[in-house]
């Protein structure tokens, strides 16, 4: 490179070191995106890398271009593992009967590849037995010492749905992210994110049995926004990417309180994710300029402390978890209102124990999967009911029994069993 004296181009104004705020506001006629969104063209990356060298400027060498691996395996590891799970859910199967854990079929060289029946599975996939068999998040057997079942969720979907769903999403944020950062990188924010988001759900959610991949997605939401904090000074409006990235996070994760939907999973993912990357996710010019010394010395101070603190706080975080898990903790006792990051009534503020004034259900009845057994002497108008209600607790799984009696127990179904719930079991609303 030449002496910066010597650019025959001009140098662009330049900036002083405490200007942060002031490229918040200032006005542009362009979107800027986050470093792993932006144009990746040697004269896009060229125009962009300038930094302080001598009193005047220098331009330095585009950023390394990564080609994507990590990610297109993962979509490809999912894609085979749904594959599977149609397979074992057809290994049961009677060619000749049709049941409802294997409904829609195909059959292929001897084999029969099934899906359930939409009001068991509406996303296209194979019942929750299967799911179970093959390592779907499930407390009894983490605490059994089946620990795999921490990893494993990541690569099992419910269905076709949800599996194509997860991989657009994937597609959209890793692959961008593993052309600025790099295969290894991404992997460790992938797995640690979504290892994280599943040991939250177990101690959260006891009672609820889900796989997918989507708190490790979240995970590289919240990646992208610790991207943009740790590589503040390479923006020219910090404030606007920042308020971008982190609108559609919110939105997504609003939308995830809805029932049916393993937000705690999302919540975590999300918050390890952006903890991650104030450790990993510093972009090479950003590197470059720090050793250069063309960066002011608190700078380059703040950037260490970020990584420290987020080395720190990931392996205190990941001891907690475990400690609550295996320990039997009581986390509602500690965070009572950590129930409405999983599912909020809406609109907000009825009163979800009124029949019909919200327009969904959040008790852990609906979603936390009860189950009972009914039993009557001489006759059914005169019975009794046990219940294995869900409960906030992770003692015993996270249920309960609940015994009902003198009850008449000629129609009982999935609906009343749901409704003797909501009037019995202590936790049913929270």
């Amino acid at each position: 490179l030449k002496p910066a004296h010597e650019l025959t181009a001009p140098p662009p104004e330049r900036r002083s070191h405490d200007d942060g705020l002031a490229r918040c506001t200032a006005s542009a006629s362009r979107t800027h995106l986050p470093l792993s969104m932006m144009p990746t063209s040697p004269a896009a990356a060229s125009l962009e890398e300038v930094v302080f060298v001598s009193g005047g400027y220098a331009l330095l060498p585009p950023a390394q271009h990564y080609r994507p691996v990590f990610v297109p395996l993962m979509v490809s590891a999912c894609a085979v593992i749904l594959g599977v799970e149609f397979y074992e859910n057809g290994l049961d199967a009677r060619p000749n009967k049709v049941t409802k854990d294997c409904y829609y079929r195909l059959p292929f060289q001897g084999s029969i590849f099934c899906a359930a029946d939409l009001s068991t599975n509406p996303l296209i996939g194979p019942s929750n037995d299967v799911l179970l068999r093959m390592g779907a998040k499930e407390n009894k057997a983490i605490l059994d010492g089946q620990f795999w079942r921490l990893v494993t969720p990541l690569f099992l979907h419910a269905g076709i749905v949800h599996c194509i769903l997860n991989m657009v999403v994937l597609l959209q944020l890793g692959m961008r992210l593993e052309e600025a950062y790099g295969a290894t990188r991404v992997a460790i924010v992938y797995f640690i994110s979504g290892i994280w988001g599943v040991i939250m759900s177990a101690v959260l959610a006891p009672h609820s049995i889900s796989v997918g991949a989507s708190g490790a997605i979240f995970g590289l939401m919240g990646a992208s926004l610790g991207e943009v904090v740790q590589n503040w000074r390479l923006y020219e409006r910090p404030c606007a990417a920042m308020g971008q990235l982190g609108f559609g996070a919110a939105l997504q994760l609003l939308l995830g309180t809805m029932p049916l939907v393993d937000n705690f999973a999302h919540f975590f993912g999300f918050c390890m994710g952006l903890i991650a990357a104030l450790g990993l996710l510093i972009t090479p010019l950003a590197s470059r300029a720090t050793r250069s010394g063309s960066w002011p010395m608190a700078a380059k101070c703040l950037r260490h402390l970020l990584q420290v603190v987020a080395a720190s706080l990931t392996y205190l975080l990941f001891i907690a978890g475990l400690l609550a898990l295996y320990g039997n903790w009581d986390a509602y006792k500690l965070c009572p209102e950590c129930a409405r990051i999983a599912c909020l009534p809406f609109p907000w503020g009825c009163d979800q124990s009124s029949p019909g004034a919200c327009w969904w259900d959040c008790s852990l009845c609906s979603g936390g999967g009860v189950s009972a057994q009914v039993f009557w002497t001489g006759s059914q108008r005169n019975g009794s009911v046990v219940m294995r209600c869900p409960t906030l607790s992770n003692q015993d799984g996270g249920f309960e029994n609940v015994t009902v009696q003198h009850l008449n127990v000629e129609n009982v179904d999935d609906t009343s069993l749901v409704g003797l719930c909501k009037g019995h079991c202590p936790d049913a609303f929270g």
